[in-house]
């Protein structure tokens, strides 16, 4: 990403899409995106503030953009190079702006630089980038690169922990210097250069116009520590960095993670450092973790500008698990904070903590936003301001309240336990993290409490009750949720069942009565998804002649050994006659 202070937008290279995404930061709201070509994977903002430059990693392109148009008016030309079908097609991976114009970084290593409207390969200063075995400089893969906002200097990061530096005066690289050491573990690749050079941020550490460390943006892994630098938080690998003028910077700090299986609560902070003292002046919570999350000694290789702060230091922008976070540099009270009461997350049905993939469930606390429900499918993710991850991916909401939230739980997850959020995205402030278990099934039949009466119909819909009890050899419908993963039609996550073909569950046995007495148990005739509906099962039932008679019998669904509830607030009761 790069930020436009003049115009104060945001310009996001969206790979999977092909195009550019532009973010309006005083609107706080995503314009029209920009096709440029196929994979486009890095920017560079020309120090005029005119254009824009596309690096477009999946072919041979470079889009240039007119800003004041937000469109493309051009693309950089390339010479014909011989074609070699052993050797695999040299792309743009990188570009960044100079004042002599854009450095471009290529998929075999080499450096080039557009002129006019051309891109042609340079040979720099060979005392700083030695030429290989054929006479060719190639850099070590993977690279990282950034300019200062006016183009004066440039840096680049090489995968072995070499820094080079480029001075635009000189139109050539001037200095080298390894500043990681092997072996390189963690988080490998953040990078931004302050006003002109006069300090630069390379994978945690903070260097000075000859690349020497004086000061620590956070942990290097593999980096030994130097006598007489800042050690705040160098226990903290760092996952982005930007710079806030001349003597601040923005570093996006991360927990350390053991290993794959650990569950990490903590999304890490987004610090306000002091250049010149090392001293960390603020403190945010983002609201989700980065891209990528290295465990143990693992080497994560990440895009090196995935964060820019505004120029007057009230948000910062950084790429994270679910999209851009907007992440506000003055904490919210924490009476604004949403929060999730104890025991507040539980079946939409049995308003007990028992969950299962595809189910509803809702959540019970404060400060969750404006009232809103959906009015169209597929579901949305954000909802009166509302947003709820699970497992650091938002989930389809369908209801949300200052105080309660209606949600499906993705389909796609496995058993387990996951960390859940709550955000509010109108006052950016998030909740702290809940622990929310996710069985493989979870049944739970849907009760009126008002009237203290079960979902089970007769033929012609009216409910089952001490009036209209339920008799032999008639059928019944029940409604439930929780029933887990079905067979047969596709069913996805925040879309209603499909009508052709049905959804279907595993086997499943209804009793109405305590289960463990003969003549309780119904017979089940069919059970799945409602076509039509989003997390509603259905079970087709047939009352048979021997039956267990009474009033107010319990009411149990049984699937995969796994019973609904028959204590709690929403308890189900029918009367057989």
């Amino acid at each position: 990403m790069v930020q436009d202070i003049n115009r104060q937008r945001i310009y996001i290279a969206n790979s999977g899409l092909n195009r550019i995404e532009v973010f309006d930061m005083r609107a706080q709201r995503l314009l029209d995106p920009i096709k440029v070509g196929q994979l486009p994977r890095s920017l560079a903002l020309a120090p005029d503030g005119l254009t824009l430059y596309v690096a477009n990693s999946g072919g041979e392109t470079i889009s240039i953009i007119d800003l004041d148009a937000l469109a493309v008016t051009g693309t950089v030309r390339f010479p014909a190079l011989p074609f070699n079908t052993n050797v695999a097609l040299v792309t743009p991976r990188l570009i960044t702006s100079t004042q002599r114009g854009p450095l471009v970084m290529m998929s075999n290593g080499t450096l080039w630089r557009i002129v006019g409207q051309d891109a042609l390969p340079q040979r720099f200063n060979t005392a700083v980038l030695p030429p290989n075995n054929q006479g060719v400089q190639v850099l070590t893969s993977p690279w990282t690169m950034a300019s200062s906002p006016n183009g004066e200097t440039a840096i680049v990061l090489a995968g072995n922990g070499f820094a080079y530096l480029y001075d635009a005066l000189l139109d050539d690289f001037v200095q080298s210097r390894q500043v990681v050491t092997a072996p390189i573990t963690g988080y490998y690749g953040p990078i931004a250069v302050g006003p002109r050079g006069q300090y630069f941020l390379v994978n945690g550490l903070l260097l000075n116009q000859a690349l020497t460390p004086v000061g620590n943006a956070g942990t290097v892994p593999g980096t030994p520590p130097r006598p007489g630098l800042p050690t705040t938080n160098v226990n903290r690998p760092v996952a982005a960095v930007a710079t806030i003028g001349a003597t601040q910077f923005a570093r996006f700090a991360q927990p350390v993670v053991t290993n794959a299986a650990a569950i990490v609560t903590d999304n890490g902070a987004i610090e306000i450092v002091d250049v010149n003292t090392g001293n960390v002046l603020r403190t945010a919570t983002p609201l989700e973790r980065p891209l990528s999350r290295p465990t143990g000694n693992q080497r994560a290789n990440i895009d090196g500008r995935t964060m820019v702060v505004d120029a007057s230091g009230t948000n910062a922008y950084a790429l994270t698990t679910s999209g851009l976070s907007i992440v506000s540099l003055a904490p919210a009270q924490q009476v604004q904070r949403p929060a999730v009461n104890p025991g507040g997350v539980v079946s939409i049905a049995s308003y007990t903590p028992a969950l299962a993939p595809g189910g509803l469930f809702s959540i019970f606390g404060r400060n969750f936003g404006d009232t809103a429900s959906y009015t169209s499918t597929p579901l949305p993710t954000v909802l009166g301001g509302a947003c709820v991850t699970l497992n650091n991916s938002p989930i389809p909401l369908l209801l949300n309240s200052e105080g309660q939230i209606n949600a499906q739980i993705p389909t796609t997850l496995a058993a387990g336990t996951y960390q859940m959020v709550i955000r509010n995205l109108n006052r950016l402030s998030a909740s702290t993290t809940t622990s929310v278990r996710v069985a493989k099934y979870a049944p739970a039949v849907f009760v009126d409490t008002i009237r203290n009466m079960p979902a089970i119909l007769h033929p012609d819909g009216t409910p089952v009750s001490r009036d209209r009890p339920a008799q032999r050899d008639r059928r019944l419908t029940l409604y439930a949720t929780g029933l887990g993963v079905t067979t047969g039609g596709r069913v996805t996550t925040g879309n209603p069942a499909p009508a052709e073909p049905l959804a279907e569950t595993d086997d499943v046995k209804v009793y109405f009565g305590d289960p463990t007495i003969r003549g309780t148990e119904m017979i089940v005739e069919w059970s799945g998804l409602v076509p039509g509906y989003i997390g509603l099962y259905q079970i087709n039932l047939m009352v048979p002649g021997a039956r267990w008679k009474g009033v107010d019998l319990p009411v149990t669904v049984r699937i995969g050994g796994v019973s609904s509830p028959t204590t709690g607030p929403a308890v189900p009761y029918v009367t057989v006659e």
